[in-house]
């Protein structure tokens, strides 16, 4: 076991940080525990799709689905936030509350209880509405979530799934300079490199 510091990904340190305890059952010093930078590599061709989609890179880094969501209410003609409706009911809502502080108890309850029920189902709505929009926009949902599974496949971090020599393929050589170059293990950050 390293006795000084070990350094790793977010698995790897979460791994040593369930082990602490342990450790300090056995009277063994836990060695530092540094967490070291990611990288993302992207193609020229998948940075093209990204354009092409008017996608951030920062978006890329949702989940799929809330990724999707935030690209179809960029894209719906309709605003899928019934955020200024809420507003009204809660308004409504709170005359009526007002009202019930004059009468029996028995009314103060029915009150809070169609207010919810008014707001679960705009809220089932909005849903509704946000699938819709995901059929309408079919194409892009599609092309979205390809993207998203090259980039991130099965929902993991791409390199705990794609192995570098697929890269290495594409660029030669080239590649681990760049790599060298760009990355720097101990500042925390998640690098993204494009690659030709």
């Amino acid at each position: 076991l390293p006795n000084l510091c070990y350094i790793g990904g977010g698995a790897e340190v979460a791994y040593w940080m369930e082990l602490k305890s342990a450790f300090e059952k056995n009277g063994i010093p836990l060695p530092v525990i540094l967490l070291r930078n990611s990288a993302l590599i992207i193609t020229k061709k998948q940075y093209g799709k990204l354009l092409k989609l008017d996608v951030g890179i920062e978006d890329v880094f949702l989940k799929k689905e809330a990724f999707i969501n935030k690209k179809v209410k960029e894209m719906s003609e309709v605003a899928i936030d019934f955020s200024a409706q809420k507003k009204v009911i809660e308004g409504v809502f709170d005359e009526l509350e007002v009202i019930s502080h004059c009468t029996d108890k028995s009314f103060i309850g029915a009150v809070k209880a169609q207010r919810q029920k008014q707001l679960n189902g705009l809220k089932t709505l909005e849903k509704r509405l946000l699938k819709a929009q995901k059929r309408k926009l079919n194409e892009i949902v599609e092309r979205i979530s390809d993207l998203h599974h090259e980039l991130f496949p099965g929902e993991k971090l791409q390199e705990r799934v794609v192995n570098f020599s697929e890269f290495y393929e594409i660029t030669g050589k080239d590649l681990i300079a760049g790599l060298i170059a760009q990355l720097e293990p101990l500042k925390i950050e998640f690098d993204v490199l494009l690659i030709e």
